[in-house]
């Protein structure tokens, strides 16, 4: 006889039990909880379904317009012939970043002063290794009728240009005007003179075609420049 009154022989209660049956709920032994498994997989599915959808547009658009830079325009595709004759379309340079300037052969000081800075431009990026496979420069003249190839080249090697990422194009004349406008170009001849006042300006484009930067005047700063290129190159290695 143990101190209680029970009999040593007694076997002891399992699991605490006092040998009365508990009515245990059927749902705590998973009876029936199949249905609240089930919400909690679908409600699962559907998270992660949302998560990778909102992961993905996260990442699309990064790319379409990553960086710190503000898209501040859509840059129009046009087709032109390049210096060494093959014709390009500026679309086909999309996954390069491009500086855009528009210039004619005869341009006594602003076009020549934006070329130069170009070149600047364009030897730092070719001391990275990244001129003409990453960065690439695209220059348009504005006067296809007295521009010819040879006249471009003869005024474009003047600033030593890579012509494997630099591009002088000649738009066809009656294609111009259409060119200039979706780009905001304006051009006026002055009368009696082979000269034209026209809107002097650089645009830097991403990989996917957007304008991300406007430098206006003939002086762009080629570090200003640089500074801007890397930091759309960082965001676009990031991904």
């Amino acid at each position: 006889m143990l101190c209680g009154g029970e009999d040593e022989g007694a076997a002891p209660p399992r699991n605490g039990w006092d040998g009365q049956e508990e009515d245990i709920p059927k749902s705590s032994l998973g009876v029936n909880n199949l249905p609240g498994r089930r919400a909690r997989f679908t409600l699962y599915a559907v998270v992660a379904v949302c998560a990778a959808v909102l992961a993905a547009g996260l990442g699309y658009m990064i790319r379409q317009g990553g960086g710190s830079l503000p898209v501040v325009g859509q840059a129009s595709n046009f087709e032109a012939i390049n210096v060494d004759g093959r014709q390009v379309s500026f679309d086909s340079l999309n996954g390069k970043i491009r500086l855009v300037t528009f210039f004619y052969t005869h341009c006594p000081g602003p076009c020549p002063l934006t070329a130069y800075q170009l070149e600047q431009v364009q030897n730092a990026m070719e001391q990275q290794g990244l001129f003409g496979h990453k960065v690439a420069i695209v220059s348009i003249t504005l006067d296809p009728q007295h521009d010819n190839l040879a006249a471009i080249r003869k005024w474009s090697g003047h600033f030593h240009p890579d012509y494997a990422g630099w591009y002088f194009l000649r738009p066809d004349p009656q294609r111009l005007p259409a060119i200039l406008k979706a780009w905001g170009i304006a051009k006026q001849p002055v009368p009696g003179t082979v000269y034209i006042n026209h809107t002097i300006v650089t645009e830097l484009v991403d990989q996917n075609g957007n304008i991300r930067a406007v430098y206006p005047g003939d002086n762009p700063s080629p570090q200003q420049m640089e500074r801007d290129i890397h930091s759309l190159l960082a965001r676009w290695n990031w991904l």
